[in-house]
């Protein structure tokens, strides 16, 4: 349960060593491998030229474990912090036998890239987080649910923000920046997301729904991940979402 800190003036997390059965605690979903529901929302379908912005990506990509994750900033600070929330995830791997140092992907910043940034305000969100992240052949995100641990308002602590209390304030968005190649998975809930094509956009319920990826193909997989504070004009483009919607860029 969320405990307060010595000054009684913020609310913290408590994972109890576990960030997977923490943030399941919290979760909504059925958890019901025999339950078939749809667990993801197609969105849109972005069309443009960013071929060269996804190699400009590549080149600045880092490696990346649970504990590194957040060691891809151009801000050198931040870098040089472990991420609060390691421990816990680490040990959720340990506890199956998992390696806990194993890379789950690479990740490069991407603000600064234009036409990610005319994506990233299609959404009409504020305070957005715009990152690129490519998973390698052998690369594997085990099976979570969102918390938005790298969010600044966190302060790279177990501090809670307005999202917690009201998951609805923030989303989540991501875009493959290429068409889908054998061994690529994507797996949401009782969804498997595969033969997504180039610009193909998805969201989900964050707090809700958990999810995975791997890479178990011959193949780079670039995405672009976007995550904001949502207006009405947010939630009404997640309401009418569809691939159908084209969206030029």
């Amino acid at each position: 349960m969320p405990n307060r800190s010595p000054m009684g003036l913020r609310k913290y997390q408590n994972w109890n060593g576990s960030r997977w059965m923490y943030t399941r605690e919290q979760s909504q979903w059925h958890f019901d491998p025999n339950e078939f529901t749809n667990d993801y929302q197609p969105v849109c379908q972005f069309d443009g030229d960013w071929d060269f912005s996804v190699e400009k990506c590549m080149k600045r990509v880092q490696d990346c474990t649970w504990a590194t994750r957040n060691h891809f900033s151009k801000e050198p600070d931040e870098n040089k912090k472990p991420m609060y929330s390691a421990t816990a995830e680490e040990m959720d791997l340990f506890k199956v036998g998992a390696n806990p140092k194993q890379e789950i992907f690479q990740r490069a910043y991407a603000e600064d890239i234009d036409i990610f940034q005319s994506i990233a305000k299609h959404f009409k969100m504020t305070d957005v987080d715009v990152k690129f992240h490519n998973q390698r052949p052998g690369q594997t995100l085990n099976l979570h649910i969102d918390n938005f641990a790298g969010r600044k308002e966190r302060g790279n602590s177990f501090k809670e923000i307005k999202a917690d209390k009201n998951p609805n304030a923030m989303r989540r968005f991501v875009v493959m920046l290429d068409d889908w190649k054998y061994g690529q998975v994507f797996m949401l809930g009782n969804q498997v997301w595969h033969n997504w094509r180039r610009g193909d956009c998805i969201t989900w319920d964050w707090r809700d729904i958990p999810h995975c990826t791997s890479n178990m193909g011959w193949d780079n997989r670039p995405m672009l991940q976007i995550t904001g504070w949502t207006t009405d004009e947010t939630h009404e483009i997640v309401k009418s979402g569809s691939f159908d919607n084209k969206v030029k860029v």
